[in-house]
């Protein structure tokens, strides 16, 4: 962990992963969430909520983003502020989300007649999340930006 010590924002503790694009790492960034919102002081159902957007959001990555290339790496940053946790999933691809993607609402009956599909990551991820933000990653790929907000 490393802290942020300027004189204009919050102190801020960040932790970086790099996790390989093979499924069953988005535990290891899951887990690591869990026990940093624990710290925080967060409710057991928060700490639910945030678990579950961040496999999604690492599932997403995995296997839209870098389409389960193992050379290719998600990179989830973890930044813990007084008030709020902030995680940030950001993968390789070359694909970029469209903004349909990123604000549908599934429809039951389209999940139920093409179950493969998917569809549901995002709009679960909007719903457990307090903020969600998509945008480009760094690296060009696609990034996802979530805040859930420590209630005291």
């Amino acid at each position: 962990m490393s802290n942020d010590t300027s004189q204009n924002g919050p102190l801020e503790k960040v932790i970086e992963l790099r996790l390989p694009s093979k499924l069953g790492y988005e535990r290891v960034a899951m887990d690591t969430a869990s026990s940093l919102a624990k710290r925080m002081g967060f409710q057991d159902d928060r700490i639910d909520s945030l678990k579950t957007a961040v496999s999604e959001a690492v599932t997403n990555a995995i296997e839209h983003g870098n389409q389960h290339d193992s050379a290719m790496k998600v990179v989830v940053l973890l930044t813990a502020r007084d008030d709020e946790l902030i995680v940030s999933v950001a993968d390789q691809g070359r694909k970029p989300l469209s903004q349909n993607c990123t604000t549908k609402i599934p429809h039951l009956e389209e999940i139920m007649e093409q179950p493969d599909k998917g569809g549901w990551g995002i709009w679960l991820i909007r719903e457990l999340m307090d903020e969600v933000e998509f945008t480009t990653a760094p690296s060009g790929g696609n990034q996802v930006r979530m805040v859930i907000h420590l209630e005291r």
